[in-house]
């Protein structure tokens, strides 16, 4: 009898090992958010690394828009064609004209403007109203280490002296990596320098990439890296699903069942955008753990602080910006939002919580599988709060 139930066991454990095995052979095809341990190294494409470095690879930032470069975006079926002036600025229908820039905005993608037309950001609703113009430096996936270093070596016109930086909570999780795999799986060609706690200051480790040939030695690199990235062990190991398959499951178990049934529902065209809703907010969870500790939010206070201590160097007004994404709002501790409260004698900033809060969400922001970015409408009330604010003159 014991040995009949032992087999029993043995043989159900195997079954729900295969099942997991074919099941995850399955999703890992196209699935970006579920990991196995090939995912330690992976594929680097020729043809990619080329298009990487033509289009966007910049030394000192990780990436960055070229200037008079173009770009392209779809949403809801529809192309967003984007240009880019000398500074590297993203052209809109009144920024281009204008040849007197009375401020500049330095940021992530919600200082960008993703996947809403040139006339439809909020720095172009600015222009529209005020018809004072600007210039957006926003570029994709920044975190304020990179902002930072961004507006420290952009030359900007004499007459700009209103600096807007714009973030989501995120770029605390954005300045803790080194390379952005670890923490947004399979986004591979996404590394950066960073700053880290150092004797009271900040210490900058360079972008570990320098030029093409970095990615004939890229084993190394990664090695490297590794030994000293905070989300390698944090995340990337914990989230990583391998053989035996049942128990790397349980690691992490309430999330990975989550992720692994609506991936299945994304493959059979099913409820396929429910999945951006669990990882984005699964992300949004962990950064504001992340504030909630000091030596993690002290990186944000020092960074801002540098920039501070430039704008009036350079006697300019920084403001800064800080865009709750969609999940941020309903998180219970808002460690966040807490945070930048306790420095508000410190900097000029407007924090959207409360004003986004008011808001109808769908109408503030996109659908998760487009980043849950502002709308249109959204873009309208930051330049309506910002214009409130008196920040421009």
């Amino acid at each position: 009898m014991v040995m009949f139930i032992l087999t029993f066991i043995i043989l159900l454990y195997v079954f729900i090992e295969l099942i997991f095995f074919f099941i995850l052979r399955y999703l890992l095809l196209e699935i970006p958010w579920i990991i196995s341990n090939k995912d330690e190294y992976p594929d680097f494409k020729i043809k990619k690394i080329q298009n990487f470095f033509e289009k966007t690879f910049d030394i000192n930032l990780g990436w960055d828009w070229k200037p008079k470069s173009k770009h392209q975006e779809k949403i809801f079926s529809k192309i967003n064609k984007i240009s880019f002036g000398k500074f590297g600025e993203r052209n809109g229908a009144k920024l281009k004209k204008k040849k007197s820039y009375r401020f500049a905005s330095f940021g992530d993608s919600f200082v960008f403007c993703r996947y809403v037309k040139n006339s439809e950001t909020w720095q172009e609703k600015i222009t529209k109203k005020t018809s004072i113009s600007g210039l957006n430096l926003g570029v994709g996936n920044y975190g304020l280490d990179q902002i930072y270093l961004k507006y420290l070596n952009t030359k900007l016109p004499k007459n700009t002296k209103t600096i807007f930086i714009g973030f989501v909570p995120e770029t605390l999780s954005r300045c803790l990596c080194s390379w952005k795999h670890y923490h947004e799986f399979n986004n591979i060609y996404g590394f950066k320098p960073k700053f880290v706690n150092y004797k009271n200051s900040l210490k900058l480790i360079p972008n570990p990439i320098k030029d093409e040939n970095s990615f004939m030695d890229i084993k190394t690199i990664i090695n490297k890296i590794r030994k000293e990235e905070f989300f390698y062990k944090k995340k990337f190991i914990k989230y990583k699903l391998n053989f035996p398959y049942f128990f790397s499951i349980l690691n992490n178990p309430k999330y990975n069942f989550k992720l692994i049934f609506y991936s299945i529902l994304k493959k059979l065209n099913l409820n396929d955008k429910k999945i951006y809703e669990i990882v984005i907010k699964e992300n949004c969870i962990n950064n504001d753990i992340y504030f909630g500790k000091k030596k993690h939010n002290s990186i944000i206070e020092k960074i801002m602080l540098k920039i501070k201590k430039k704008s009036l160097q350079r006697g300019e007004k920084v403001v800064f910006l800080i865009f709750p994404q969609k999940y941020d709002l309903s998180l219970k501790k808002k460690n966040y939002h807490k945070f930048f409260m306790k420095n508000k004698k410190k900097f000029n900033f407007i924090d959207f919580t409360e004003i986004f809060k008011k808001k109808k969400l769908s109408d503030i922001y996109l659908p998760d599988n487009y980043g849950g970015h502002l709308t249109p409408y959204g873009n309208k009330i930051v330049a309506e709060t910002i214009l409130s604010e008196g920040y421009i003159e």
